[in-house]
C-alpha cells in the first residue's frame, strides 16, 4: 500500500469512529488507528523510507499522526526526541515544530483529544503523541499497582464519572508514586476515562459498537500490554473484581475498610483465623513527660499451620508498620508477639501492618483485624511497669492515670489534665489523672471527650494467667487454662449472671458490698470468646435509683500452648532511615541524603546501588565498598558514597539514567530498598561519550517559538558569560573540539514559556545547567587543577547581586567529566573568597585566611573580633557560637535578639539574611528571589550585622584534618 492508500484507509476509519461518538462529550485519541502490529510496523517502514520533505509534508498528516502516537506509546520517561531520531533517520531536529499542527488538525477534524494539566503547559510538543497514546507502556505498571491500592475506594465513589476518578489517582499520587506518574495524572479526566474503560473492560468487549471512551480494539491492546507484566496482571484483574459491582451499575461497592471476594476455601480460612490475630496500640514512657508509639501485632503462626500457601508466603514475605519507614524482614510475624515503634501516627485508611506482597486470605486478614480504631480521640491507660494500654471502650476509673492522644482539640482544660511529649508525629498528648471522687463536673468534661465514667462494679482476672489484661475487658488465655476472675461490687447487688459467648446463664452469689466473689470457667478452645457480666440489683436499690443494671464484657483470646525451643530467638530486623524520604535521583546522587541504620551491632549490611535508563536497560549494579558495621551513621555513609561516586565510568551511567535504587541487605536480619526518579524537564541538557570526546546537546520540549538563551562559563573564568548559539546546541556541541572549552565549564540554558492566564500573561521560565570537565592535552599534575579568577566582580563588571545568582547555577548544577568533582570544588571554594573579598573587603578576607590556616593563633582571632566594630556584641559571640548547633530556626532567633540587644540591628529578616550570606552564598537565590538586591543593599548599611554573621561562621566551621577551619560551616537551615 501506498502512503496515500494509508492514508484513505486511517481517514475513514477516524470519520466512522467520529460519528459513533458524537454528541457523546467523548474524544478521539490517534492510538485508536485500528492497526494491528503488523500493519503498524508496515507503515512505520514505509514513512522512514520515504525521502525527507515526503516525509515531512503536509498531505499525509495523518500519518504523521499515528506514526508520532506510535513512538509515544512505547516512550520510556525520558528523551523522546532521542529515540524519535534514531527511529527515523532523514528526521532532523528541528522538524519537531511541525508535530503541533498536525494533532491540532486532528483535534478540530475528529474531535481529537487536547492535552491538559500542568505537564501539558511544559512539554508542549510531546504532550500531544504522548496523550494520544492513552498510556505509554512505561506508565502502565504505575497506572495498575495505583488502582489495586484505591480498589476499594474506587467501589466506594458515588459518582463514576471521569473527572472524580482522574482525581482520586492525581491525589493518591502525590504521595505514593513517581514525579513521571504524577505528570501523566495531572490530566485528570483523560486519565479517568482510561480507568473506566479498564475497569469496565468486560462490557465493553461485549458490546459490538465501538462508541464507547476507548475503542475496543485498542482498549485490548492496553490491557495485553499490561498483562504482560505479571504483577501488573494480577493488580488489574484484583481490582476488576472489586469494583465490578459499582461500574455495571448495580451500586454495591464496598468501602474502603470491606474485603474483596474471596474463593470459597479462602472464605472458609478466613473466618477461621479472624479470632487469631489482633493488634493494638500501646505507649512505653521513655523518661521525664516522653512517651513513645507502639504498635503489638499477634503471632501469625497458627494461621500459617491451616494453610500451606499461607506459611510459606508469610515465611517469604516482608512487612511494615503503618506509621513506621523501615521494613520488617520476611518471617516476622510468625516468632510471637511482635512490637514496633512508630515514628508517626498510623493513617487510619489502612491496616496496621502491611505486607509487601498479595495474598487473598492475608490482605483481607489485616483489612478487617488489624485496623486503628476511630478517632479523634485514643485513650490509654497508665500501668505501674511504664506502659500504657489502649482503651478500645474510652471507660476511665476513678484513680487511675491515663494518656489522651488526639488529632485535633480538646473541648477545654482540666485541673488533673497536664500537657506531655510523644515522640511521634502528627499526633498530640495529654496526661489526665483521674480524681477518687468523680464530680459531676468532672463527667460532664468527660463525656465531651466521649469518654465514661466505669460502673463501681469491678471484674479482673485473678491469678497468674490472665495475660496481656487492658483493665476493660481483654485478656489472653492458653485451652490448657481454666480462667479464673474476680468480681466486686461498691452497691447493694443480690447476684451476678454470666455467659459464655451465646450459652446458658449462670447465676452467683453477690456477697457483702466491697467483698470479692471469685469464678472458675472451664477450659476454653482456641479463639475468641465473649463473657457477660450482668448485676442483679436488689430491690431496695432499685426503689431509689431507676437506672439499667450494669453489665459488662470480657473478651478472652485463647490460644494454644507453644513449645519454646532452645536457643531460638527473634529476629531484632533493621531499622532504616533516609532523609529525606522522597529524594529524587539527582538529590541522592550529589550525595545530598542522609542514611542511618540501625541493627544489631555484631551484624553488618552491604549497600549496593542500581542505576537503569530508558526502556529498564540497566546501567549499573554495584556494591557501594564493603560491608558497612552497624549502626551505619549519616556521616560514615556520606563518606563511603563520596569514594563510590569519584568514578567517570559511574558519573556517565548517572547522567544517562532515567531511575535508580538503593539496597540495604542485612541477610537474615531483612532487606530494605528506596527508589529515585529522575525528573525529567522541558529544558535540559544531556550528555553522551563518543570515545574520549564529550558531547553536550540541549533538549527543548518547551514548544516556544522564541529559542532558547544558550551561555557558557569557563572553569577558569566563571563569571565570564560565552554565548552559545541555540542551533549548537540543539544540533550537540563536541567540546574537546572547540578550543574555547579548554578545561570545560558549566553550560546554562534559559526559556520562557508564555501561557495565557486567567487574569494575566503567566510566564514560567525554565532553565538547566551541567558541568563538564575534560581533560587537558599537555597532561601532567597541572592538567589536574583549575586556576579560576574573578576579575569581573572586583571590578564591577558584574554585580554581586548577579554573581550569587550564577553562584548558585555553579553549585547545583549536575557534574561530569574528568576530575570534575576536584575541579568543581577548586572553583566554588575560590567563588566564594571572592565573593566574601568583595562584601566584606580585603582586610577582611587576609585576617579571616590568616585565622583559618591558624586558629589557634589568638592574634588573628581578635583581629577579626575587632572588625566587627562593637566589642560587647563580638565577646558575647565568641562565648555563645554553639548555639548555631542543631535548630537553625532558635539560632536565627537568638542571633536576632542579641543583635537588638547590642543596637546593632533590630530588623529580623536582615538578621535572617546576613546569617545565610555568612553560611551558604549560594542559596541566596534560591531563598529570597527578586528580594535579593534589595537586602544586599540594605546589608551595606549595616556591616556590622554581617560581620558578627560571618564571625559566627567562622566559629562555628569544622575542622579540616590538617587543623585548619573550613570556610563554611556546616549549618542546616
Amino acid at each position: 500500500m501506498t502512503l496515500e492508500t494509508w492514508q484513505d484507509r486511517i481517514t475513514q476509519h477516524f470519520l466512522s469512529l467520529a460519528d459513533l461518538r458524537a454528541g457523546t462529550g467523548q474524544p478521539i485519541f490517534a492510538l485508536e488507528h485500528d492497526l494491528d502490529s503488523d500493519e503498524v510496523n508496515e507503515l512505520s517502514s514505509l514513512i522512514r523510507s520515504r525521502p525527507r520533505l515526503e516525509m515531512i509534508s503536509g498531505r499525509n498528516w495523518l500519518l504523521g499522526v499515528i506514526y508520532a502516537t506510535e513512538q509515544g506509546y512505547s516512550y520510556s520517561g525520558e528523551e523522546y526526541w532521542r529515540s524519535f531520531e534514531e527511529q527515523t533517520p532523514r528526521w532532523e531536529y528541528r522538524d519537531r515544530y511541525r508535530l503541533v499542527p498536525w494533532f491540532r488538525q486532528f483535534q478540530q477534524t475528529y474531535e481529537g483529544v487536547v492535552p491538559t494539566g500542568p505537564w501539558a503547559g511544559h512539554f508542549r510538543i510531546i504532550a500531544w503523541p504522548i496523550t494520544h497514546a492513552i498510556l505509554p507502556r512505561y506508565l502502565q505498571h504505575h497506572l495498575a499497582r495505583a488502582l489495586y491500592h484505591l480498589r476499594f475506594r474506587l467501589a466506594h465513589l458515588r459518582a463514576n464519572d471521569p473527572l472524580s476518578v482522574g482525581r482520586l489517582l492525581s491525589a493518591y499520587a502525590q504521595q505514593h508514586t513517581s514525579s513521571r506518574f504524577q505528570e501523566f495524572l495531572q490530566q485528570e479526566e483523560l486519565v479517568g476515562r482510561i480507568v473506566l474503560s479498564l475497569l469496565n473492560s468486560g462490557a465493553v468487549q461485549a458490546s459490538p459498537d465501538r462508541g464507547g471512551p476507548i475503542y475496543q480494539r485498542t482498549l485490548q491492546r492496553i490491557v495485553r500490554d499490561m498483562e504482560e507484566v505479571r504483577s501488573a496482571r494480577t493488580w488489574l484483574q484484583e481490582t476488576q473484581r472489586v469494583v465490578a459491582d459499582r461500574f455495571v451499575g448495580i451500586g454495591r461497592g464496598r468501602g474502603p475498610h470491606g474485603t474483596s471476594p474471596l474463593r470459597p476455601e479462602d472464605r472458609e480460612t478466613l473466618n477461621t483465623t479472624l479470632h487469631e490475630i489482633r493488634s493494638s496500640l500501646m505507649l512505653t514512657h521513655r523518661g521525664g513527660v516522653t512517651w513513645s508509639v507502639y504498635t503489638e501485632i499477634t503471632s501469625f503462626r497458627a494461621v500459617a499451620t491451616l494453610r500451606a500457601d499461607i506459611g510459606v508466603f508469610l515465611k517469604r514475605t516482608r512487612c511494615r508498620l503503618n506509621g513506621a519507614d523501615d521494613f520488617k524482614p520476611a518471617g516476622w510475624t510468625l516468632s510471637g508477639r511482635r512490637k514496633g515503634v512508630l515514628r508517626r501516627w498510623p493513617d487510619a485508611t489502612k491496616p496496621l501492618i502491611q505486607f509487601d506482597g498479595t495474598h487473598g486470605v492475608i490482605d483481607n486478614l489485616v483489612e478487617t483485624t488489624c485496623r486503628l480504631s476511630p478517632g479523634p480521640i485514643w485513650l490509654f491507660r497508665v500501668a505501674r511497669d511504664g506502659t500504657a494500654h489502649e482503651i478500645i471502650g474510652r471507660v476511665v476509673r476513678p484513680g487511675n492515670h491515663y494518656i489522651i492522644l488526639t488529632t485535633g482539640e480538646l473541648p477545654s482544660s482540666h485541673p488533673e489534665l497536664s500537657a506531655c511529649t510523644i515522640d511521634c508525629h502528627g499526633i498530640r498528648s495529654f496526661r489526665l489523672l483521674m480524681p477518687s471522687d468523680v464530680s459531676a463536673y468532672d463527667t460532664r468534661w468527660l463525656n465531651q471527650l466521649g469518654l465514661q465514667v466505669a460502673r463501681t462494679i469491678q471484674v479482673w482476672p485473678a491469678g497468674l494467667p490472665g495475660r496481656n489484661w487492658d483493665g476493660v475487658g481483654n485478656s489472653d488465655w492458653l485451652t490448657t487454662e481454666a480462667p479464673c476472675f474476680g468480681m466486686m461490687h461498691d452497691h447493694p447487688v443480690d447476684a451476678y449472671a454470666l455467659r459464655i459467648d451465646h450459652g446458658a446463664e449462670t447465676v452467683v452469689g453477690a456477697g457483702e458490698v466491697g467483698h470479692p466473689v471469685f469464678v472458675r470457667l472451664p477450659p476454653l478452645t482456641a479463639g475468641k470468646h465473649l463473657l457477660t457480666v450482668k448485676a442483679r440489683r436488689s430491690a431496695s436499690l432499685d426503689s431509689i435509683v431507676r437506672t439499667p443494671a450494669a453489665e459488662g464484657f470480657a473478651e478472652l483470646h485463647v490460644r494454644e500452648p507453644e513449645v519454646w525451643a532452645p536457643g531460638l530467638v527473634s529476629h531484632s530486623g533493621l531499622t532504616v532511615r533516609l532523609d529525606p524520604e522522597d529524594a529524587d535521583l539527582d538529590t541522592f546522587w550529589r550525595n545530598e541524603v542522609d542514611l542511618s541504620v540501625l541493627g544489631p551491632e555484631s551484624h553488618s549490611v552491604t549497600v549496593s546501588v542500581s542505576l537503569e535508563g530508558a526502556g529498564s536497560r540497566e546501567l549499573l549494579a554495584e556494591r557501594v565498598g564493603g560491608p558497612m558495621n552497624l549502626p551505619v551513621k549519616p556521616r560514615a555513609w556520606r563518606s563511603k558514597f563520596e569514594r563510590f561516586m569519584d568514578d567517570p565510568e559511574r558519573v556517565w551511567a548517572y547522567l544517562e539514567a532515567v531511575s535508580g535504587r538503593l539496597t540495604i541487605d542485612g541477610e537474615a536480619l531483612g532487606e530494605r530498598s528506596f527508589q529515585f526518579e529522575h525528573s525529567a524537564v522541558p529544558l535540559r541538557w544531556v550528555l553522551r561519550r563518543d570515545h574520549r570526546q564529550i558531547i553536550v546537546r540541549l533538549i527543548d520540549d518547551t514548544g516556544q517559538d522564541e529559542e532558547p538563551e544558550v551561555q557558557y562559563y569557563s572553569m577558569n573564568r566563571p563569571l565570564r558569560k560565552m554565548r552559545v548559539t541555540p542551533q549548537d546546541a540543539l544540533t550537540g556541541i563536541t567540546v574537546d573540539e572547540r578550543q574555547e572549552y579548554l578545561v570545560g565549564g558549566l553550560f546554562v540554558a534559559k526559556s520562557t514559556v508564555r501561557s495565557l492566564g486567567r487574569d494575566s500573561l503567566l510566564l514560567k521560565p525554565h532553565s538547566d545547567a551541567v558541568v563538564v570537565s575534560k581533560v587537558l592535552p599537555r597532561g601532567g599534575f597541572k592538567s589536574l587543577s583549575v586556576n579560576p579568577t574573578f576579575s569581573e566582580l572586583r571590578e564591577g563588571t558584574v554585580t554581586l547581586a548577579d554573581s550569587l545568582r550564577l553562584l548558585t547555577q555553579w553549585q547545583d548544577a549536575r557534574r561530569a567529566g574528568f576530575v570534575v568533582n576536584a575541579r568543581h570544588e577548586q572553583v566554588i571554594i575560590g567563588y566564594v573568597h571572592a565573593v566574601y573579598t568583595k562584601v566584606f573587603g580585603q582586610r577582611w578576607a587576609k585576617m579571616e585566611d590568616a585565622f583559618r590556616i591558624s586558629p589557634g593563633s589568638l592574634d588573628s582571632f581578635r583581629a577579626l573580633q575587632r572588625s566587627v566594630a562593637n566589642p560587647p556584641f563580638s565577646m558575647l559571640l565568641q562565648r555563645d557560637h554553639r548555639r548555631m548547633k542543631g535548630d537553625m530556626a532558635k539560632a536565627a532567633q537568638w542571633y536576632a535578639d542579641v543583635a537588638s540587644q547590642y543596637r546593632v540591628c533590630t530588623n529580623k529578616e536582615l538578621c535572617d539574611f546576613a546569617l545565610r550570606l555568612a553560611s551558604q552564598p549560594y542559596g541566596l537565590s534560591g531563598a529570597y528571589g527578586t528580594k535579593l538586591d534589595r537586602l544586599l543593599a540594605s546589608i551595606v548599611d549595616n556591616p556590622t550585622v554581617l560581620r558578627g554573621a560571618r564571625l559566627l561562621a567562622v566559629l562555628s566551621a569544622s575542622r579540616a584534618p590538617n587543623g585548619s577551619v573550613r570556610m563554611l560551616p556546616e549549618w542546616k537551615w
